[in-house]
C-alpha cells in the first residue's frame, strides 16, 4: 500500500507506513492503490451521514499521507479561541465573563464565556442556564464556529435587538467552543482526523497496561444516577472484550471510539459535568459536532423513544425551520440512535438528569473550506437561538424530565 489517487490532481498522495493497515481496509481490490471510489465506499459503509465527497476525500488523503491540513490556517487555534472570548468579555464587561472550567490533560485551559446581564457583578445562577459546546471530537473543527457566532450575536445585538437583549437578560448562557483543546491542536498540527483527547490511557478498564493515547470524550459520560449505568456500559458488555461492543463505542484503547478506562475518567468531561450537573441551574445543553447536517435528540443508547420524544422532535423542527429560513438546506431531525447507537454520550446522561440536550451535526465534512464558516455559522446560530428561547420558556420547570 503506497499511494492514494486524488480527483483533482495528477499526483498521487503517498500513504505513510503508519497508515498502511488503515489504507488496506480501504483498498478493496488489493491493488496497492486507494482510489476515490474505494474511499467513498469505505466512508459510506462506516458512517451513514451525508457528506461533501470532495472535501472528505481531501481530508482522508491528508490523514493517510500524514500531511497537516492546509485548512488549519482558516480556523482559530485553541489559544486564539480563548483570546476571542477574552476580547468579548473585555468589550462587554457587564454582559460577559471569561471563565476557565478547568484544565485539559496537557494543561490547557478549557475556556467558557458566561453571558448574562450583570455577569461581572451579579449572581446569575438563579436564571435558567444554557450551555453551548463545540469540539468534543478533535477533528470536528467547524463545530467551534456556531457557538462563537452565537456569543458574538448575543453581545453585539444586546442594545439594538430586543430578542438578543431578552436572551441575555433572562438566561445564563455558557459558550464552550473547544471542549477538547489538546486533541484539537493535535489534529491541526499532526493528524487532521484525530478524534480523541490526548491523555495516555495507561491502564484499561480490564486492568491491562497499554501505550494507547486518548479517549473519545463523547463516549466517556457516566450519569451519577445508579439506574443510568447502562447508558455508559450496556448489560452484557464486558470491559475485557471488544466482541460485544456497541456500534461506535469500543473497549479497544486504540480505537477512535474508545470509551475510556472508566466513566467520567477524562478531565475535560469532569470539567463540563461540574458546570452542567453541578451548577444547578443548567436546563439545556446544545452540543455541536460535525458533520452530517442533522439535529439529534435522545436517546443514543437505545432505539426506544425517549419519554419526551414527540416534544423534542417538535422543538427540533422549529430549530430546523429557523436554520433554513434563508434558503439553507434543511437538516434532518431524528433520534440520535437512528444515526448509530452508542453509549456514554452527553445527550443521554444529561437528559436522564432532567437537562434538555440536543446535538447539531454541522457542515458536510470535518473541516469544511474556510469560506463556508460564515454561512454555516449564521444558519446554525439561528437554530441555537430557538433552542435558547425554548430553555428560557421552560424556566425551572423540567418538563423534559426522564423517568
Amino acid at each position: 500500500m503506497n499511494a492514494l489517487s486524488r480527483p483533482h490532481s495528477a499526483a498521487l498522495a503517498r500513504v505513510r507506513p503508519a497508515r498502511a493497515d488503515e489504507a488496506a481496509l480501504v483498498d478493496r481490490d488489493g491493488n496497492g492503490l486507494v482510489d476515490d471510489s474505494e474511499v467513498l465506499a469505505y466512508l459510506e459503509a462506516t458512517d451513514g451521514r451525508s457528506f461533501d465527497a470532495e472535501s472528505l476525500l481531501r481530508e482522508f488523503d491528508d490523514h493517510l499521507s500524514m500531511v497537516p491540513s492546509s485548512r488549519a490556517s482558516g480556523y482559530p487555534s485553541a489559544d486564539e479561541v480563548g483570546q476571542q472570548l477574552a476580547d468579548l468579555a473585555h468589550t462587554y464587561p457587564e454582559l460577559a465573563q471569561r471563565v476557565s472550567l478547568g484544565q485539559s490533560a496537557e494543561g490547557r485551559e478549557i475556556w467558557a464565556l458566561k453571558i448574562s446581564q450583570g455577569a461581572d457583578h451579579l449572581d446569575t445562577s438563579g436564571r435558567p442556564g444554557v450551555v453551548l459546546t463545540g469540539v468534543h471530537h478533535a477533528r470536528e473543527w467547524m463545530s467551534l464556529e456556531p457557538p462563537l457566532k452565537v456569543a458574538q450575536q448575543l453581545l453585539e445585538g444586546y442594545t439594538s435587538d430586543p430578542a438578543m437583549r431578552e436572551r441575555v437578560d433572562q438566561a445564563e448562557i455558557w459558550v464552550v467552543p473547544v471542549v477538547n483543546p489538546d486533541g484539537y491542536e493535535f489534529s491541526r498540527e499532526h493528524d487532521n482526523l484525530w478524534k480523541k483527547n490526548r491523555r495516555p490511557v495507561g491502564t484499561t478498564a480490564c486492568g491491562q497496561p497499554t501505550d494507547a493515547i486518548g479517549t473519545d470524550l463523547n463516549r466517556n459520560y457516566l450519569s451519577p444516577r445508579t439506574l443510568d449505568q447502562a447508558m455508559y456500559r450496556p448489560p452484557g458488555d464486558s470491559p475485557c472484550s471488544t466482541e460485544d461492543d456497541v456500534n461506535h463505542t469500543s473497549d479497544d484503547p486504540h480505537s477512535p471510539h474508545y470509551r475510556g478506562p472508566s466513566g467520567n475518567s477524562e478531565p475535560e468531561i469532569q470539567a463540563l459535568l461540574a458546570l452542567e450537573l453541578g451548577r444547578g441551574n443548567v436546563q439545556g445543553v446544545l452540543d455541536h459536532h460535525g458533520y452530517g447536517e442533522m439535529i439529534l435528540y435522545p436517546w443514543s443508547h437505545t432505539n426506544q423513544p425517549a419519554p419526551d420524544s414527540e416534544a423534542m422532535r417538535a422543538l427540533g423542527e422549529r430549530m430546523n425551520q429557523a436554520l433554513a429560513s434563508d434558503g439553507t438546506t434543511p437538516f434532518k431531525v431524528m433520534q440520535s440512535a437512528a444515526l448509530y447507537p452508542n453509549s456514554g454520550s452527553s445527550d443521554d446522561v444529561l437528559y436522564a438528569n432532567g437537562i434538555l440536550n440536543f446535538t447539531l451535526e454541522v457542515g458536510r465534512s470535518y473541516q469544511p473550506p474556510p469560506e463556508q464558516i460564515e454561512p454555516v455559522s449564521n444558519s446554525v446560530a439561528r437554530a441555537d437561538m430557538v433552542f435558547i428561547d425554548a430553555v428560557i420558556e421552560r424556566g425551572s420547570q423540567r418538563t423534559f424530565q426522564a423517568p
